[in-house]
């Protein structure tokens, strides 16, 4: 056993010996090279511009995966006392993803992102927006394991769908808009 032991040893430290790149004494390690980014988000100053959407959307009515959706502004945003937007101006965003609602109760979501807003590049927004349907996973849950004290019954609330995400007109949408990003 100790035989062994001695045999994995010196494999061990050959192969850890081997394994090592040498570095030849007096040689300095190179510098890394310094990266300048092209783009500079260090300020957070930001404007928040609310907007509502002009028409109803909702994942009963299987909206389509990057339909251009239209957007209306709900007060007027300012930046340096110059006006940027006025109240009821229409701008326009997209369906990123669609999100079907699953079994066992998890909810449908729908994504927006992709705004255009006019004089204002896309680089310079925070903008993606989640509306989630009901979900119906905490009461699905409990009922499902105290239904499967009768066979084959517990099984059957994994059909039990969770609830369609609308997106209404009443619904306000903050799209944040940095000035200073580049």
């Amino acid at each position: 056993m100790n035989k062994l032991l001695g045999v994995i040893c010196i494999f061990t430290a050959l192969f850890c010996y081997c394994g090592i790149p040498s570095v030849q004494a007096g040689e300095p390690d190179p510098a890394p090279e310094e990266k300048v980014l092209p783009y500079d988000y260090s300020d957070t100053t930001s404007i928040p511009i609310y907007v509502s959407i002009v028409e109803e959307v909702s994942t009963k009515h299987h909206p389509i995966e990057g339909r251009e959706l239209k957007f209306k502004v709900n007060k007027d945003v300012y930046y340096n006392d110059e006006k940027i937007l006025s109240k009821g101006d229409i701008i326009t965003g997209r369906i990123e993803t669609i999100i079907t609602s699953g079994m066992n109760g998890f909810p449908a979501e729908i994504i927006l992102d992709d705004f255009e807003i006019p004089n204002i590049k896309n680089s310079q927004l925070l903008c993606k927006y989640v509306k989630k349907g009901q979900n119906r996973c905490f009461w699905v849950y409990p009922l499902k394991w105290a239904l499967t004290l009768i066979p084959f019954v517990g099984s059957t609330t994994n059909f039990i769908k969770g609830g369609h995400a609308r997106i209404k007109p009443t619904d306000v949408i903050t799209i944040e808009y940095f000035p200073n990003w580049r």
